[in-house]
């Protein structure tokens, strides 16, 4: 699992054997709805900002990313999600595109079944370019809509990329979990942001744990990302939660866990 904070550490968590390579199209199944168990970790000031490019040597032994990276790895999952900011930063930078050869449709596209780790992200209009199929060891797997072109999405088979059609416009999310789930057998996911991906699962009640790294720093600013931005926000509180577990960290740092009610 590739660790992050909003902008994302560099060095990679501890990896799962990866599965075998295969190249399989899927369809939507009928019948109940599937979605991983996730949790939305992330390191954050006492403000609940999330952009630690702000805040400079914080107290303790440990970076700011070597304290997410820690933390991150020891839940065990193999599959993160980030928004589409957040995926560029692991992507290729943007090339022109071949001429497209042959009929691309609008089926999803599944190169490896049986990864075992995932690098998930959400691109609604082929925006991200891709020269492999891994960030570091995980298999790229991309959120996409109806908008992308049928280059775009040949350039992502040719780069072995897998893709899940998930909506006209927009990326569905309920949609989108139920076809990981399927895909490739996803069982848990780690949440790992920006605030407004943080925010769109928590307001569609997507989230079934957060947890909360919180180091002894003010970032104080306004219209700075935090934990959760949600655009249209509700007109009371987004969720109630029960804390979980605690543990105070060298440096001050504190780390909450919460299950979302």
């Amino acid at each position: 699992m590739k660790t992050s904070l909003v902008t994302r550490a560099s060095s990679p968590c501890e990896r799962r054997q990866r599965g075998l390579e295969a190249r399989v199209t899927i369809t939507s199944k009928k019948g109940k709805e599937l979605k991983p168990y996730i949790i939305c970790h992330m390191v954050t000031t006492i403000d609940g900002k999330i952009l630690p490019d702000r805040w400079g040597k914080i107290p303790g032994p440990k970076s700011s990313g070597s304290l997410f990276e820690d933390t991150a790895a020891s839940f065990g999952i193999g599959a993160w999600i980030v928004g589409t900011k957040t995926l560029k930063e692991f992507s290729h930078r943007p090339f022109k595109l071949p001429a497209t050869k042959g009929t691309v449709g609008l089926e999803d596209f599944v190169a490896r079944p049986d990864a075992k780790t995932l690098a998930i992200g959400v691109d609604v209009d082929g925006s991200t370019f891709w020269k492999s199929d891994e960030v570091d060891g995980d298999h790229v797997v991309l959120l996409i809509t109806e908008r992308t072109t049928r280059a775009y999405r040949a350039h992502l088979r040719a780069a072995s990329v897998s893709y899940l059609v998930c909506g006209k416009q927009e990326v569905d999310l309920k949609r989108a979990l139920d076809k990981l789930s399927r895909a490739f057998r996803l069982k848990k996911l780690m949440l790992q942001g920006g605030g407004k991906m943080n925010g769109s699962f928590l307001n569609e009640g997507l989230v079934d744990e957060i947890s909360q790294v919180i180091v002894p720093v003010v970032d104080g600013g306004i219209g700075i990302s935090s934990f959760f931005d949600i655009v249209d926000p509700p007109p009371k509180a987004a969720a109630h939660l029960r804390q979980m577990s605690y543990k105070k960290l060298p440096g001050g740092v504190n780390w909450f866990r919460y299950r979302v009610l």
